[in-house]
């Protein structure tokens, strides 16, 4: 595959000259760890060199990179029933069950962030290959997948049986599906029923939700020139304003991209 730019959410943009050179010279260090096999631990929060740097200091920079030959992982496209396979466990077990498995500090988590949790250590390596596919932040991926293709925390239909992970309408040449969906017209939700794409493959239904968001109308949105949480929430308004979901909350999704972060520092290592 070919290599791909470095994708940064954002680095601070100082106009004195000494916070220019302190913020240069904490760059070419991150730079610098790029090549290091180890894993970074700042501040307490640990993230494998194979994936991407969360830098949290005063002023939090979050940086979402590729690594130098990072390509798709085929293995990430076998299962889409995840949270469908614990639907029924309940919050004690479900935190026992991930407690077992190592993962850390979860007796502040309810029963949706235990499976928000759950889904994002399982589907996480799928959504990097989405980020891979369209150079999106993979915290934006995340959000938009919860929203599109989960409820509850557990996979929808449309998602666990016709691989459609972003709630796209039906596409040319491709099988389709109908289901009643909520649309916001004129202000109001209205309920209607609405044809979407539809296969059994999961990695074809993953290719063509990448192909719909690379597509011209988004391009614009690959933009990281302001701080989170606002970036976030330019991003989602810009997908939004561009015609992707007609729900005015662009907000909503924007906080689901800070959660992604905040996700990790539970995930075992």
């Amino acid at each position: 595959m070919k290599k791909k730019e470095t994708i940064i959410d954002y680095v601070p943009q100082n106009k004195s000259l000494p916070y220019l050179i302190g913020a240069l010279s904490i760059i070419a260090f991150v730079l610098g760890m790029m090549y290091s096999p180890l894993d970074i631990d700042y501040d307490q929060q640990t993230v494998s060199e194979t994936k991407f740097f969360t830098i949290i200091k005063k002023d939090t920079v979050f940086i979402e990179r590729k690594v130098k030959d990072e390509v798709i992982n085929e293995n990430a496209y076998s299962d889409r029933n995840y949270g469908f396979k614990v639907r029924n466990h309940t919050e004690q077990e479900l935190r026992q069950m991930m407690n077992e498995l190592n993962f850390k500090d979860l007796n502040d988590l309810d029963l949706f962030k235990l499976r928000r949790l759950w889904l994002l250590y399982n589907y996480n390596d799928m959504l990097m290959n989405v980020h891979v596919l369209t150079d999106f932040p993979v915290s934006m991926i995340y959000s938009f997948f919860i929203i599109e293709a989960t409820t509850r925390g557990i996979e929808t239909d449309l998602w666990r049986l016709h691989s459609n992970a972003g709630g796209v309408k039906a596409l040319k040449k491709h099988n389709s599906v109908t289901y009643r969906t909520r649309e916001v017209i004129r202000g109001r939700d209205k309920y209607i029923k609405a044809k979407f794409f539809s296969t059994n493959d999961t990695k074809e239904g993953i290719e063509l939700w990448a192909g719909v968001l690379n597509s011209d109308r988004y391009k614009k949105c690959k933009t990281y020139d302001v701080k989170p949480p606002e970036l976030y929430k330019k991003i989602c308004k810009c997908i939004y304003k561009s015609g992707y979901h007609t729900d005015t909350d662009y907000e909503f999704r924007a906080s689901l991209m800070q959660e992604y972060w905040k996700l990790h520092k539970h995930l075992p290592q």
